[in-house]
């Protein structure tokens, strides 16, 4: 086994098969002619290839795929089908994060990061995603923008344990604090930056049993300066992943539907690089070889 594109492909259908057995199920109309298993392997094939347009994907897929995929739907079908698979790649998503080595591993990275939706004022005003984007601002980039903010809990493998959308008003520590509510963080350590910084945060973070690490700002002169400089930066690097090689902020959501499945669609094909380098003994997000 080597690791490229084919192999990957191949390993998510079949974990996808393991946890979707196909069901015969009697419909009017056509019998569909590509299953929902091929279509969530095509999905991370799109993300792996740095397709964010499905019309230039789909034409491009015939050539590099067609001996996987021999039948591939219309654009527009293919957008429909995918936008119902979110459902599905969560769950596919969550069952190889659980696989990886990351997942038993008592250290979490917490971090944010904005994910814009529009650049026209006409955008925000006409879009389906109005009533839950927002107006934000990202002191990293020193940017307005509007759309959301995606809440990411890691593992030090790059491994995404969990994530959350939220608009791009909502408080990074509101935010935060909801997503690690919703996971089992009980002796585990919280690793973030200087923006989680406040005192209910962190009582809040020792009431669910874990313990909260961060850089202190320099209005803090008595706080005890832990030096997580370094493993400060592996969270970084994640996000890095998600935006430069699986081009992140080029999603081209457009409905909240469609913005889910793109989002998770690019979380699942990082989780499914590292489990499956892990098998083959490779560095965890080394995702060079899957895009060809």
């Amino acid at each position: 086994m080597r690791a490229d594109l084919d192999t990957l492909v191949i390993a998510l259908y079949c974990a996808a098969c393991a946890l979707f057995p196909s069901e015969r199920t009697p419909r009017r109309g056509r019998p569909e002619l590509i299953t929902d298993n091929e279509l969530l392997a095509l999905m991370v094939a799109q993300m792996l290839l740095q397709c964010p347009s499905d019309r230039v994907f789909l034409r491009r897929a015939r050539r590099r795929l067609g001996h996987l995929f021999p039948y591939l739907p219309s654009q527009p079908r293919y957008n429909e089908r995918c936008r119902r698979l979110a459902p599905k790649l969560v769950l596919l998503w969550k069952a190889l994060a659980a696989e990886t080595l990351g997942a038993g591993d008592d250290l979490r990275l917490l971090d944010t990061t904005p994910l814009p939706c529009g650049q026209s004022v006409e955008t925000t005003r006409r879009s389906q995603l109005a009533p839950w984007a927002g107006f934000g601002y990202c002191p990293a980039h020193s940017r307005r923008y509007w759309g959301f903010k995606l809440v990411l809990l890691c593992a030090p493998d790059g491994t995404i344990c969990d994530f959350d959308l939220v608009a791009a008003n909502t408080g990074e520590r509101e935010a935060a604090l909801a997503l690690l509510e919703a996971n089992p963080i009980e002796g585990a350590t919280i690793i973030c930056d200087k923006g989680f910084a406040g005192a209910d945060f962190e009582a809040a973070v020792r009431e669910l049993r874990a313990l909260l690490l961060r850089p202190s700002r320099s209005d803090e002169p008595d706080r005890p300066n832990s030096p997580i400089g370094w493993i400060r930066q592996r969270i970084e690097s994640i996000v890095n992943s998600l935006k430069d090689q699986l081009h992140l902020e080029r999603h081209g959501g457009r409905t909240p539907a469609g913005l889910l499945a793109r989002v998770t669609a690019r979380i699942l094909a990082l989780c499914a690089c590292i489990n499956l380098n892990q098998r083959l003994g490779l560095p965890a997000r080394e995702l060079a070889a899957y895009a060809d």
